[in-house]
């Protein structure tokens, strides 16, 4: 299959957009959060905590596993 040529500047405006998108993602959560731990009284349980746990750890095996399906398809090719 014969290579195309990119733009560099494509690229960079990608990584631009993502890294925008990432920034505002945290603050969102940082606003977001904020009033619930100014409440009086307010934790989180062991369930939430544990909770949080499996959502992480199951959001990096996804992660990790996306990537290594890419990787492997294109060391096939």
């Amino acid at each position: 299959m014969a290579r195309r040529s990119r733009s560099p500047i494509a690229a960079l405006v990608v990584v631009c957009l993502l890294t925008l998108l990432l920034c505002l993602g945290v603050v969102y959560i940082y606003v977001g959060w904020e009033p619930f731990a100014g409440k009086p009284g307010f934790s989180l349980s062991e369930t939430g905590y544990a909770a949080m746990a499996i959502g992480v750890i199951a959001t990096l095996m996804l992660g990790v596993g996306l990537v290594t399906l890419i990787l492997s398809g294109k060391r096939r090719d």
